[in-house]
């Protein structure tokens, strides 16, 4: 079974990071960054970026979701409203209302200050997850008594919330269209640690079935996709997308829970790096990706075969990011930045 501490969290936050970093090493080759320009289609890496789509950021706010309810609850953090709204500021609002705006600059094109402050009222690039988490954390600790008492309910109104999510965002009614996307993953966290044995319980010998029904399933829906043009017919299919993210957090909590409790030594062995992905996850996250649309506009990067400059991309985007993180880790001024001590 699963620790009743966080420590089995490490493992999951390092994959997710990780997968996080390696989707967005696909994202040239499928016509989503302003650097595709420089490089063809390819629809191998546009299958694997979407299918990791499916899973690391969901993950990311699960795990968010997790360990917010397991500190609530054995350690009465968070004990008053303001307390939170000031640990969440420090930690999510103060490192965004840094980081944005240079971000904005150097990546986002603007004539304006309304188009400028448009790009940082609806989150600029990666950092959108630091607003959106803000917004979350309010709103959930205003509900959460309700919730956490009425978890099918809470599931119910997580679908719903997903659904509407087209017409938040057409009225521009950002960060909350995103808070609506992401809700249900959360509040699944806070369910996965409230019943871990029963969930692990009923996992037990399905993880690899669970797993082969979210491929297929993304099979269908990758093929789905690119046949139909029609922008309705494809929004409607984007729906799946829901499904498959749920189905990817059971598979992936199962999988941990086994290689947790069959392969212990492979764990302690990797231990360290484990928890040196762990500590840096923070700028790790916050650094990969410029680092990334940088790293694209090279010429020599655009001569390279598609999967070697993929590898490439991730591995160095991943270690420089860990080096850099790890440094400023180590600074005053670099902990103060994200809210840390």
């Amino acid at each position: 079974m699963l620790k009743k501490d966080l420590s089995h969290m490490n493992l999951l936050r390092a994959v997710g990071i990780t997968l996080v970093v390696l989707r967005h090493s696909f994202s040239p080759f499928r016509n989503s960054w302003d650097v595709s320009k420089y490089y063809e289609y390819n629809i191998i890496a546009d299958f694997i970026g979407r299918y990791t789509s499916t899973i690391s950021m969901p993950l990311f706010v699960f795990i968010s979701g997790y360990i917010y309810f397991f500190l609530r609850n054995n350690y009465n953090k968070y004990s008053s409203f303001k307390i939170l709204f000031e640990k969440k500021s420090r930690r999510l609002i103060v490192p965004y209302l840094i980081l944005a705006p240079f971000y904005i600059w150097v990546f986002l094109d603007y004539n304006s200050v309304l188009s400028f402050l448009s790009h940082l009222w609806v989150g600029a690039g990666h950092l959108w997850f630091l607003l959106m988490m803000f917004v979350m954390f309010l709103l959930y600790y205003k509900f959460e008594t309700y919730l956490c008492k009425h978890y099918v309910f809470s599931i119910i109104l997580g679908v719903f919330l997903y659904l509407i999510v087209l017409p938040l965002n057409y009225f521009h009614l950002q960060p909350l269209g995103l808070v609506a996307r992401y809700f249900i993953f959360f509040q699944l966290g806070n369910l996965f640690n409230k019943n871990s044995t029963v969930i692990l319980s009923f996992l037990k010998g399905k993880v690899l079935c669970i797993f082969l029904t979210h491929l297929v399933l993304f099979v269908i829906y990758f093929c789905s996709i690119k046949f139909f043009d029609n922008k309705y017919i494809q929004f409607s299919i984007n729906q799946v997308l829901l499904v498959l993210s749920i189905l990817s957090l059971f598979f992936i909590y199962g999988f941990l829970n086994v290689i947790i409790t069959k392969h212990d030594n492979l764990v302690q062995k990797i231990k360290p790096t484990i928890s040196f992905i762990n500590h840096n996850s923070y700028y790790l996250y916050l650094i990969h990706e410029p680092l990334l649309k940088i790293f694209f506009t090279f010429l020599f990067v655009q001569n390279l075969p598609i999967i070697l400059a993929i590898s490439l991309a991730f591995v160095s985007s991943m270690t420089i990011s860990l080096i850099l993180g790890s440094l400023l880790m180590k600074l005053k001024i670099g902990r103060e930045l994200i809210g840390g001590s």
